[in-house]
């Protein structure tokens, strides 16, 4: 295909309206039935005629009898002007059908490392049955470089449990809000059945780092209460937070998820956080708006967010 120059100045002097109104002409071949198709009055339509007019510089239509028939003219570009037309609605108003069995591309996701265990294998598992030319590819990122990941076109979804600073040309949604629990080992460690955060400060922490650091939402709870924990550890893995608390008298803090679907809890007590007012964090998805109708990055993100909201605990 040659490229062609095209003089966008030239289309000043065009609008593209009149086209509707000659294709409307060209159909109904009278002005009273050709402004009702287009919802707008006769006189309107008749000053689009006028202009039609001018700009091929022929009649177009002449009237016989009641009808407005066309002249060779507008015969010969009619077939032209309707393909035009229709062209434009097929590029601006339909949006192309999406079959995820014959999708193919690559996905890339930042996803927190404590949640990664949780998401990845029930996602990949959606996607070889559904999708299965769709590759995924994970890159860890901090998050104050998630912004711009995001707009430097580096990644094209981004997991966070944490505020972020956003610009107006990011999108993020909610796919799931939690409390927290305590997990511990009884065999290391001993707290009352229901623990006051008192409790909960004078035991050493280990955290994982899907929060962002070690001042968190947790980290601003205590503190509002005048209190502070000490953290010996923060781990990427979430499994391996599982075995160092089989093994050491260590407390961490983790969202109400369902972590013994894929963590190995053997030898370990969960029992929730209470506190006053509850706190509660927030899971979602963000990315960039020049991704909000691609059909294969909406499926993406449907199918995430149907992962996580899976991750939610059972009631009671």
């Amino acid at each position: 295909m040659h490229d062609i120059d095209i003089n966008y100045a030239d289309f000043r002097k065009l609008d593209l309206n009149l086209l509707v109104a000659f294709d409307a002409l060209l159909t109904e071949r009278h002005v009273g039935r050709a402004a009702e198709r287009l919802f707008i009055g006769q006189p309107a339509m008749s000053h689009a005629l006028a202009r039609l007019r001018t700009l091929f510089d022929d009649e177009l239509f002449v009237r016989t009898g009641k009808r407005m028939e066309p002249t060779d003219l507008a015969l010969a570009v009619g077939p032209r002007v309707r393909a035009w037309l229709q062209e434009g609605a097929d590029f601006l108003l339909r949006e192309d059908t999406f079959d995820p069995a014959h999708a193919e591309g690559l996905i890339r996701l930042s996803i927190p490392d404590g949640l990664e265990a949780l998401i990845l294998p029930s996602l990949m598992a959606l996607l070889r049955t559904e999708a299965p030319g769709i590759g995924i590819r994970v890159q860890p990122l901090a998050v104050e470089n998630l912004p711009s990941a995001l707009d430097d076109d580096e990644v094209d979804l981004a997991v966070v449990a944490v505020d972020l600073p956003l610009r107006n040309w990011h999108r993020r949604t909610e796919w799931l809000r939690c409390g927290f629990n305590c997990i511990f080992a009884p065999a290391h460690l001993q707290l009352p059945p229901s623990p006051t955060l008192a409790d909960l400060a004078a035991c050493d922490h280990v955290v994982s780092s899907y929060r962002g650091d070690a001042t968190s939402t947790l980290d601003q709870l205590f503190a509002a209460h005048g209190l502070s924990r000490r953290v010996v550890a923060s781990l990427a893995s979430m499994a391996s937070i599982m075995g160092t608390l089989r093994q050491s008298p260590l407390l961490t803090i983790q969202p109400d998820l369902q972590l013994g679907h894929l963590l190995d809890m053997q030898g370990l007590t969960s029992i929730p956080l209470c506190s006053n007012p509850p706190v509660e964090i927030s899971i979602g998805g963000v990315w960039h708006h020049r991704h909000d109708r691609d059909a294969r990055h909406r499926y993406i993100r449907e199918r995430m967010g149907s992962v996580v909201r899976a991750l939610r605990a059972p009631a009671g």
